[in-house]
This record gives C-alpha cells, sequence and structure tokens, in this order.
C-alpha cells in the first residue's frame, strides 16, 4: 500500500492511498469463496455456482463490499504508517475503481494543529473573593425553611387561591398520544410559583376540590425536551386537595433539627463557611479562565471545524435547543437564531483552550498513565452506578480512553500555568 500526504492547511491534510491490485483481487476471489458457499441459484447445487455466474448475479455488489473494506482498512493504515489522528470522518473520493489495476482513492482529513504554543509561563493575574454578606446567609436560610414547608389543609373554603399548595394528579396528551412518563401522577403545586408553564396554574385557581379540567400549554421550541418542543399538551388535571404552606420558625431547634447544629447562630457560621468556600473556589475558577484566555489571545490559529461542530451540538443539548426546529414565529426564531450564534463562538473558544492545553502539557512532558486514566474512569463509573455497565463497557474502547487521557492531560497543563503564575489577591482581600 502506497500512501501520500498533502499539507491543505495546519489543520487539514490530503492523503492519498492505493491499494495494489494483487490484495483487491485477492479480496475479491475470497469474497467469492464465501458467497459460492452461501449463494442460492436455481439449477446449481449450493456451492457448486460457477464463478462466472456468481459474478453475472453478484458482480457489482460483491465489487462495492470488497471496495468498502478495502478502503475502511486501508485508511486506518495509512493514519497509523503517518501518524496522524483524525478528528472526524474523512471525505472519501474514489479515484480508480478497477480491480484488475488496483484501488486509488483520497481521504481528506482534520488534524489538531501541530503548534508552539507561547507565553503560558510566569503569568500575573488578579483573584478576587466575592465577600460574603449576611444577605446571602439570610437567602439560603430561608431556602432552607421553604424546603422543610409543611402542607396544612385548607378548611375554610373548597376554591383553590393564589399561594396555595395544591395536590393534583394530571395526565397529558400530544399528538393524540399519552404524553410519555405523564400519566397518571399525583404531585403538589404551588399555585404562582411558576413550576408549571403558564397558563397551567393560573387555570387552577378557583377550581374545586374533586373538580377536573383539561388545560393546553404551548411549549417553547427551545424547550429541553424533544417530546414536547414546539407543540400543545393537553393536561387532564383533577384537584385531589387543597393546603396552605406552613413554614418552620427559624430559631435553635431548627438548626438542631434541619442543620446538625446546636443553635441558629452556628448553623449561620456554618453556612458562611460553606458559601465562603463556594467563594473561594469561583474565585480559583476565574483564574483559571484568565489565564486560559490570555494565553489563547496569545497563540491564534485554525481551529478544526469539526471539533467545534462537535463542541456546538454537546453546547446545544445542554440548553435544550439541539435539533429545534423554526416555530413559525420570527421573535423566538430570532432568539433561537442569537442563541445558536452565540454558542457557536463559544465552541470554538472551548475548543481553542483545550487544544492549547494540550499542547502545553505535551511541550512540559506532563505525560498521564495508563494507571491515572483507569482512576479517573472509576471516579466517572462509581458516579453513575445506574449506567455502571454501559459506561465500563464504553471506556474499554481506546478512543474512550484517550479522551479521557485528553482531558487529564489538559488539567496537568491547566495546573501547571496556575502553579507558574504570580496570583495577585485584590486589595480589599486579607
Amino acid at each position: 500500500m502506497q500512501v501520500t500526504v498533502e499539507d491543505l492547511s495546519p489543520i487539514k491534510k490530503k492523503l492519498g492511498i492505493a491499494v495494489p491490485p494483487e490484495e483487491v483481487q485477492a479480496k475479491i476471489d475470497a469474497a467469492y469463496r464465501g458467497l459460492s458457499r452461501s449463494a442460492r441459484i436455481k439449477g446449481f447445487r449450493p456451492g457448486k455456482v460457477p464463478r462466472k455466474v456468481l459474478e453475472q448475479y453478484y458482480g457489482s455488489q460483491v465489487e462495492s463490499e470488497v471496495i468498502g473494506e478495502l478502503i475502511q482498512h486501508s485508511f486506518v493504515h495509512a493514519l497509523e504508517e503517518r501518524q496522524l489522528q483524525a478528528v472526524a470522518r474523512p471525505e472519501i473520493v474514489a479515484e480508480e475503481v478497477r480491480p484488475a489495476e488496483g484501488l486509488r482513492y483520497s481521504a481528506t482529513i482534520e488534524v489538531k494543529p501541530e503548534v508552539r504554543v507561547e507565553g503560558y509561563a510566569n503569568l500575573e493575574v488578579d483573584r478576587t473573593v466575592d465577600p460574603v454578606g449576611e444577605e446571602a446567609i439570610d437567602a439560603q436560610l430561608e431556602r432552607a425553611r421553604q424546603s422543610f414547608a409543611q402542607m396544612v389543609p385548607v378548611t375554610d373554603r373548597e376554591e383553590v387561591a393564589y399561594g396555595d399548595l395544591v395536590s393534583i394528579a394530571y395526565t397529558g396528551v400530544v399528538d393524540a398520544r399519552a404524553l410519555t412518563g405523564s400519566g397518571p401522577q399525583s404531585r403538589v403545586v404551588e399555585v404562582g410559583s411558576g413550576t408549571f408553564p403558564p397558563p397551567f396554574e393560573e387555570k387552577l385557581v378557583g377550581m374545586k376540590r374533586g373538580e377536573s379540567t383539561h388545560i393546553a400549554i404551548d411549549y417553547p421550541p427551545s424547550h429541553h425536551s424533544a417530546d414536547v418542543a414546539g407543540k400543545t399538551v393537553t393536561f387532564r388535571v383533577e384537584i385531589k386537595d387543597i393546603g396552605r404552606k406552613e413554614l418552620p420558625v427559624l430559631d435553635d431547634e431548627f438548626a438542631k433539627d434541619h442543620g446538625e447544629c446546636g443553635s441558629l447562630a452556628e448553623l449561620r457560621d456554618k453556612i458562611r463557611q460553606g458559601l465562603t468556600s463556594a467563594a473561594e473556589r469561583e474565585a480559583d475558577e476565574r483564574v483559571r479562565i484568565a489565564l486560559v484566555k490570555r494565553i489563547v489571545e496569545r497563540n491564534p490559529f485554525d481551529v478544526p471545524e469539526a471539533l467545534t461542530a462537535q463542541r456546538f451540538d454537546a453546547m446545544a443539548r445542554e440548553v435544550g435547543i439541539s435539533g429545534a426546529q423554526s416555530s413559525g414565529n420570527a421573535e423566538i426564531d430570532g432568539k433561537l437564531d442569537e442563541i445558536r450564534a452565540e454558542l457557536r463562538v463559544r465552541a470554538q473558544e472551548s475548543v481553542h483552550s483545550a487544544l492549547v492545553l494540550e499542547r502545553i502539557a505535551a511541550q512540559e512532558n506532563l505525560a498521564t498513565t495508563e494507571a491515572e486514566i483507569d482512576e479517573r474512569i472509576a471516579e466517572i463509573v462509581s458516579a453513575a452506578p445506574r449506567e455502571r455497565e454501559r459506561l465500563a463497557d464504553l471506556y474499554r474502547h481506546p478512543e474512550a480512553r484517550r479522551d479521557v487521557a485528553e482531558r487529564l492531560g489538559q488539567e496537568k497543563a491547566l495546573s501547571w500555568v496556575v502553579e507558574h503564575a504570580t496570583v495577585r489577591a485584590s486589595a480589599h482581600q486579607t
């Protein structure tokens, strides 16, 4: 097999691959031998069909399958021979497909840029820790208080009012079929809290115990669930009970019962410590982001479009706009286009940052060991017990292990950059 490589750009290469005729013919002969044992053609006994008859019936199919297998295997070998790592599927163009003369084709691939990253050592950056005020502590205490609210039955009226806690049973129908996982279900809704999209909760106001109704909800195209995105869901809702929210008193007893503390003052100190630790972590993260941004700005280079597209797709899934189609509403579609445009910029920045860190890891010889990869995979698998078998099988594949190794390398590179940077505390910090 002959392989040539043409550099189209720092991130794009064109491979010319030639498979010799004897190898092509050997594969075709092997295919016909296998076909002879299985082919059923009227007038011939199994295994006794002449080659010329097989060629007459199956010639184009055999040739197509053999060429496909040869391209697949020879492309992988070509990458290994030239030590190239394609970041996406190649663009294959068959230039010569006559088996008697061999097989010639080209494969255009995107690769990671082989660049020298500069200016990443001895950087200076400010570190600011946001102060933890009493208001933040009060807010967290109130969230804790709300989470331990009790539903007390309303006995002086039968109708639902704003602010009530309402126990409902409901089912949902979309596109004339039951909504996946929606029926029948029960839950408690705080009317006016925005738990359900409007006008669901508004329609509950004025309903009575035991009463039922149908409520139609239009879901936006950007909704995270593809089952309802851009569709109208009709809910059948029945009022089971009506109650009011009773909140516990924020006192020493609350601290003992729900905060594992001896007093409310001790609970406030515990919350302050937690918020302070979170503020410290956020400050550290801002330092890392600032350092990487500085390095990226100093090292501009082309980023593979395939990697950017992959990252964009992942981000789109995270925000629930993956696969979202036109809604027919110009304002909504315009907002979606703005979100997509912003995500594409962020996706390119994310890929650029990752590639910069990979190069730093390589330049500083920050190797990742197999033991470290195994340890990280074990952490990932143990964090998702329900997906244990699937994840364990996934990370047996070399590609998945390579992805883990790359992430570990990036983390090591970022730690190296932080360790070699001068991090200045803001003047107002102690």
